[in-house]
């Protein structure tokens, strides 16, 4: 088995440090064979990710990816494929991941991954879909609202807990109803505590707004409501 990483950039470098793996850049095809091939890109890349794998080969493909991926896997006929939320940071490339503690995977290469990082000391689990379907929405609601007041506030996310934990449960309130009625399901109660959990742990991680269709946007497509459109066009975010 070999481990395929596409992408050099902070995620994709780190977990080729962990271990013998073929590193893939830009514009590279992925080669045959067999193992994990893990997708360290931005959601931009995906389409050229999926286009440079030989077709008996997609299947393989591991989607690490911030955001909401589902229907865009879906179009590729790739919704099967293994997918994992990282729950470590990478401040700049070549730096040690700082864990956050629950990172997990699903699918066919989740105990691959999950073994990956275990060996550099990084948390990682294998969950079912039902129980990753409620983190991906966690994930998401972390990064969208912790990257617009992090934005917002030009702070780090552990000084956007410690003095503005009044704005992300405000967002929360916005936002969570939107992803449990549009993915039929409920999440856990104290979410916003565990965000905030999740920030302090990784507190001088300085958070933005990125890849609005697949992050904010999605939540925009389905309502626009008045604290995140404000504060996005605050932060010049066109909307």
């Amino acid at each position: 088995m070999n481990t395929t990483i596409v992408g050099s950039g902070r995620i994709g470098t780190a977990l080729a440090d962990m271990g013998d793996a073929i590193v893939i850049r830009r514009g590279e095809a992925i080669p045959a064979g067999d193992g994990p091939i893990y997708v360290c890109t931005r959601n931009d890349d995906l389409d050229a990710v999926v286009e440079a794998t030989p077709p008996a080969r997609r299947d393989d493909l591991v989607f690490l990816q911030n955001g909401m991926l589902r229907s865009w896997l879906a179009s590729r006929g790739l919704s099967d494929n293994t997918q994992a939320l990282i729950y470590f940071a990478v401040q700049k490339l070549g730096d040690k991941p700082v864990d956050g503690g629950g990172t997990m995977a699903w699918g066919k290469w989740a105990l691959a991954l999950t073994e990956r990082l275990q060996s550099a000391g990084l948390d990682c689990k294998v969950v079912d879909r039902g129980s990753f379907d409620r983190q991906l929405i966690e994930k998401l609601l972390w990064n969208c609202i912790f990257g617009l007041l992090s934005q917002r506030y030009a702070t780090s996310v552990g000084e956007v807990v410690d003095r503005h934990a009044d704005d992300v449960e405000a967002l929360v309130r916005e936002l969570a109803p939107i992803a449990e009625r549009t993915l039929d399901i409920q999440l856990e109660a104290d979410v916003t505590q565990r965000l905030c959990d999740y920030s302090k742990s990784v507190a001088d991680y300085r958070g933005a707004v990125k890849e609005l269709p697949w992050r904010n946007g999605w939540f925009l497509d389905i309502e626009r409501t008045p604290l995140h459109v404000r504060w996005l066009e605050e932060v010049g975010i066109s909307v």
